[in-house]
């Protein structure tokens, strides 16, 4: 029985034929172009921060058909425990998306619990935790006979770091034992829904996602590195049935007030995931340092023994060949021997760097498989982009960061990552000329590899020239020396200024449309060009006004012609006559 026929009210609709038995059971297949949706469900000093509601996917119905042209066949979809039933969307909604992405021909990796806590606030430590999840998960398998895969819990060990370690959310602990009995109280639950399930549908994949980067230290804080080094697999680990008395979490666990028959019933009923989900950030490895001399401005934490921050490695140049992707596939490689995929890629960034981090990402994955490594995919995460993630979700400040579509605009603007996305999905390739250099984590070259011709009055050229110099890329100015014929141009930026307005006109090499972007002559001149540069990365054509203008790419645009109001979305013509956002 499909989805379409578990709901009367769903409106039928035929799916695409002869579609390819996908990389989710199927290992011979090349690599492939998973997608998720940001879709945090968190408590934050009784607040709740629903990213599925601030980035407005729970009220766009053509979502799933944006998602769909990008050629994507498997997606992480939530079905949120906390919104079923807490007052959100209900399985009724859910089935109408769910005979949508049926309709499309996209599998769905169905996920009930991503970050944060069940509903009414339910913790993974109270009593009826792992049972009213499994009641729920069956709830939804029963309405939905085609669900077949399944991700119960997102990152348990990250979400119970962020909130009982760093006190970040609720329950806003700051000690290990809370944190281990939440990590078992996740894996508890992730064995009982995952049992439920399989009484029902046998053949049920798990898809068990964790963010297992590295930490790397300095000598004298090597024992702090090996500890967190082995607690980032402390999930996994419970769930494959590996944490015995020998097992270096056992006696913390067991002095935290994790019962022993708890750990015992784990390690007799294994259940492995089918699938390790490894959510891959550009921060995710990490370097301790004691020396806090060479950190001014960093916090400083410690392990009550010893002081030292903590800071991304991807900074610390000597670590280049140990950090990263690559070697975080080996390593899960070497300790699981499962099958793999990469179920969150995303950089917090500009767009040309976002890119790089994506391509990264897929060309490792590649050179994994030549290895001889099981990675079945990689997940483009944050479609629709993240609200407020640069505070882990505590400020309330609407700080945004796009993903393959920047809902700033309505429609969502599909960005340059929706184009890389579509062709590695169906081609297994993309190229941009600004891939020509690499991400700035990695780059060290400094000739120049794509020339963007800028030309304008000096009041307005100077600040131009310094944002393109900040993020690398190369320009061609007027005084700036000879044409460089074996550097090609990108593209050619002309500023102008009339009265109170500096107009930004972007012409792509070899493109016919082009892109103009007002903005007033009094704005940040730098954050302005932030946003025109996004925005020719992306390929956008026709006349805008910047609004809203902020540091780090933060802006929003409105058409200058009300007549494409009915291009920009019906839903904010009238705002754009108030002359709102």
């Amino acid at each position: 029985m499909s989805v379409q026929d578990a709901d009367a009210k769903i409106v039928r609709l035929e799916p695409r034929p002869n579609l390819p038995h996908g990389a989710l059971r199927d290992a011979s297949r090349p690599l492939e172009l998973w997608a998720g949706l940001e879709c945090s469900h968190v408590t934050i000093d009784g607040a709740i921060r629903d990213q599925l509601h601030e980035t407005g996917h729970l009220i766009r119905d053509d979502d799933l058909d944006r998602i769909a042209d990008l050629g994507i066949r498997t997606i992480r979809y939530p079905l949120l425990w906390a919104h079923a039933e807490g007052g959100g969307p209900t399985l009724a909604d859910h089935g109408r998306r769910l005979a949508r992405l049926e309709a499309l021909g996209i599998t769905p990796i169905a996920g009930f619990l991503h970050h944060g806590a069940g509903p009414d606030g339910l913790l993974p430590t109270d009593p009826g935790f792992a049972e009213r999840l499994a009641d729920f998960a069956e709830t939804v398998v029963r309405r939905f006979p085609s669900l077949r895969h399944f991700t119960p819990i997102n990152e348990p060990v990250t979400t119970a770091r962020i909130a009982c370690l760093y006190g970040q959310w609720e329950p806003h602990a700051r000690d290990t034992p809370t944190f281990l009995r939440h990590v078992a109280g996740y894996a508890t639950a992730t064995a009982e829904v995952m049992r439920r399930i399989r009484d029902l549908r046998p053949a049920a994949m798990l898809i068990q996602t964790e963010d297992v980067g590295r930490v790397f230290a300095t000598e004298a804080l090597a024992e702090q590195a090996a500890y967190e080094n082995e607690r980032r697999f402390l999930g996994f680990d419970l769930l494959c049935g590996r944490v015995g008395q020998g097992h270096p979490f056992w006696t913390e666990l067991v002095d935290a007030g994790v019962a022993v028959d708890t750990l015992a019933a784990l390690a007799a009923a294994p259940c492995p995931p089918d699938i390790m989900g490894i959510d891959q950030y550009l921060t995710s490895d990490r370097f301790l340092d004691h020396r806090l001399e060479r950190y001014p401005h960093e916090p400083v934490g410690g392990n009550g023994r010893q002081a030292y921050v903590d800071v991304a490695a991807v900074r610390v140049p000597e670590l280049q060949p140990q950090v990263g992707l690559l070697a975080r596939l080996r390593e899960v490689k070497a300790r699981y021997g499962l099958p793999i995929a990469v179920t969150e890629v995303h950089n917090g960034c500009t767009r040309e760097e976002q890119l790089r981090w994506l391509m990264e990402a897929w060309q490792a994955a590649t050179a994994a498989r030549q290895d001889g490594i099981d990675v079945r995919a990689i997940t483009v995460w944050s479609l629709f982009g993240t609200y407020d993630w640069n505070s882990m979700l505590r400020e309330r400040r609407g700080f945004y960061e796009s993903g393959a579509f920047d809902v700033r605009h309505d429609p969502p603007h599909p960005t340059v990552i929706a184009k890389a996305a579509a062709s590695l999905a169906r081609h297994g390739r993309f190229d941009h000329p600004l891939l020509a250099r690499a991400g700035w984590w990695r780059d060290c070259a400094s000739d120049p590899v794509a020339l963007l011709r800028v030309e304008g009055p000096i009041k307005v050229l100077d600040p131009v020239l310094a944002c393109c110099a900040r993020r690398r890329i190369d320009t061609l100015a007027p005084g700036g020396g000879a044409t460089r014929p074996e550097v090609p141009e990108w593209g050619a930026l002309t500023l102008s200024v009339e009265g109170e307005v500096c107009r930004f006109s972007f012409h792509s090499t070899g493109a016919t449309d082009a892109l103009q972007i007002d903005a007033d002559i009094d704005a940040d001149m730098i954050a302005a060009t932030d946003a025109v540069l996004d925005l020719a990365v992306d390929g956008l054509t026709g006349h805008f006004t910047l609004t809203e203008l902020g540091p780090h790419c933060q802006y929003r645009l409105l058409p200058v012609d009300l007549s494409q109001a009915d291009e920009i979305g019906p839903r904010r013509k009238e705002r754009y006559a108030r002359g709102g956002g």
